[in-house]
């Protein structure tokens, strides 16, 4: 449905230009920003870090599984051997550590999601800009991206890969590619 009212509204917006500028030529350009994202500098870097704080988040939550799990054989271990108030305490104490590690689960998936926001928004702001600078250099009416809706544009009209080679030359373009906001760490007090 979305991309049907972008269509739309590309080809209305096609329509008035070619109204205006018809005797000049309407000039429209195709762009792939998911690629300049996934190959550019800017985004690879974007995807380095998200890797690195995942691997800190999963050894954190994989120490605090490992850490159930043996509390978990030992009560399995002692259960015979325990009373029912020390094995109701042990009990108590496993599922207070099951919380905690649902808890430090849930908090780092939510700490991704918005790290990857973050630094996705960051590196578009970036693409945004020099897709600018292309449109004005090459003064293009009309620049549709290609995800959202263009069955079929011939090569000739693609910039992507000129925005790409912006992209990389000027990684701070726009904002200086600052890291996002530093949150507290996911288990800490």
């Amino acid at each position: 449905m979305r991309k049907t009212g972008i269509i739309c509204c590309a080809v209305l917006m096609a329509g008035l230009f070619a109204g205006t500028s018809l005797a000049q030529g309407l000039r429209i350009a195709v762009v792939d920003v998911n690629k300049v994202l996934n190959l550019s500098e800017a985004g690879k870097a974007a995807k380095k870090k998200m890797e690195a704080r995942y691997e800190e988040l999963k050894k954190s939550i994989d120490a605090k599984q490992e850490e159930v799990r043996k509390l978990k054989d030992e009560i399995e271990k002692q259960k015979v051997m325990l009373g029912k108030e020390k094995l109701k305490e042990k009990e108590d104490a496993l599922q207070a550590r099951f919380n905690e590690l649902r808890k430090l689960t849930q908090e780092g998936e939510r700490e991704m999601q918005g790290r990857q926001g973050d630094l996705t928004r960051e590196v578009l702001k970036q693409i945004e800009a020099q897709i600018e600078v292309v449109v004005k250099a090459e003064k293009y009416d009309l620049v549709l991206e290609r995800s959202a809706g263009v069955v079929h544009a011939v090569d000739s009209l693609d910039i992507t890969s000129r925005v790409l080679e912006l992209v990389n030359k000027n990684p701070t373009a726009t904002t200086g590619a600052k890291e996002p906001a530093a949150k507290k760490p996911v288990g800490a007090k």
